[in-house]
């Protein structure tokens, strides 16, 4: 015989389908990004066919100025999900119980890795001046370890060789006027004002051209002081890293713009946010594709397209 109920039974556990009707509904958009990211993860295995069933937006957190939300996600498998984003990333709720413990530990997860990824160059722009941008992510690992103005001076040292390791990848595809004669290999100053000349040229770029020959003349300047002074300290070796990566991407930006001419504005949209992707492996020379990053045309395919 079923037991009879009295006031102190606990109530059975709503049905999915009832907490449906009941639950706050958030915007479809973020329940479907949330819905998807999960169903992908669970069926990367071949025959997986997880679906989700309901999910629940639980909490919301801003930490370092970075917005965490926190979900409750059921699939029809037996199985429950917290999926916490800033980057979004999912744990078993059978491993990890409690939510703010695997708050805790998402935060500090995605913590150590925006640490790494900030040692790194930006893969879209590390292909093409590969040299330089290796010489800059280990004067980024150096600063780790430096304790002493010795060691400060290091990095300087090391910001040093990243312009010109960032000089000489360039030196072969730069024209020199017949009225100058050809600069050192190690000038950095002076091969700016020619890098300058060679990528930014035409009344158009006249601006590009000034900030990034005082940009370099300027950076080089203080690189030169890192290295020699000898009160030199923390903040002093991170400015100079800093220094150093804004010219490699803004140098990267200006022979990217030269070498792949992309349009002014995409063909097919009209959006003017058109990217040069430079990758080695495209069968063309130069290497780069054009990419609309509104509507996702590029001129690899269109040229494939008229080739047939």
């Amino acid at each position: 015989m079923p037991k009879k109920k009295t006031p102190c039974t606990i109530p059975e556990t709503p049905s999915i389908e009832a907490m449906k009707h009941v639950a706050f509904q958030e915007p479809d958009h973020e329940r479907d990004e949330i819905a998807e990211y999960v169903e992908w993860q669970s069926n990367r295995s071949a025959g997986s066919k997880v679906e989700v069933t309901y999910l629940e937006r639980i909490k919301s957190e801003i930490v370092f100025g970075t917005e965490h939300v926190a979900w409750d996600v059921h699939t029809d498998e037996p199985a429950r999900w917290w999926v916490i984003t800033g980057p979004t990333n999912l744990y078993s709720q059978g491993l990890f119980p409690s939510l703010d413990y695997t708050f805790s530990l998402h935060v500090g997860l995605m913590a150590r890795v925006a640490s790494r990824d900030a040692k790194r160059a930006p893969s879209r722009d590390a292909q093409r001046l590969r040299a330089a941008w290796r010489r800059w992510e280990t004067a980024m690992e150096a600063i780790d370890a430096a304790n002493e103005a010795e060691d400060f001076q290091a990095v300087g040292m090391r910001c040093r060789e990243t312009l010109v390791a960032l000089v000489k990848s360039l030196q072969k595809s730069i024209d020199i006027p017949e009225d100058q004669q050809r600069p050192q290999a190690s000038n950095v100053v002076d091969w700016f004002d020619l890098i300058a000349l060679n990528y930014a040229a035409g009344a158009r770029n006249e601006r590009v051209r000034s900030y990034l020959r005082s940009t370099a003349k300027e950076t080089w300047q203080l690189l030169n002081w890192l290295t020699h002074t000898s009160s030199a300290g923390l903040q002093d070796a991170q400015i100079a890293l800093d220094a150093t990566s804004h010219l490699l991407t803004m140098t990267t930006r200006v022979v990217s713009r030269k070498e792949a001419a992309p349009p002014l504005a995409c063909p097919t949209c009209g959006s003017y946010r058109i990217a040069a992707v430079f990758d080695p492996d495209i069968p063309r020379d130069p290497s780069y594709v054009s990419l609309c990053q509104s509507c996702g045309w590029n001129d690899l395919e269109q040229d494939a397209e008229e080739q047939n």
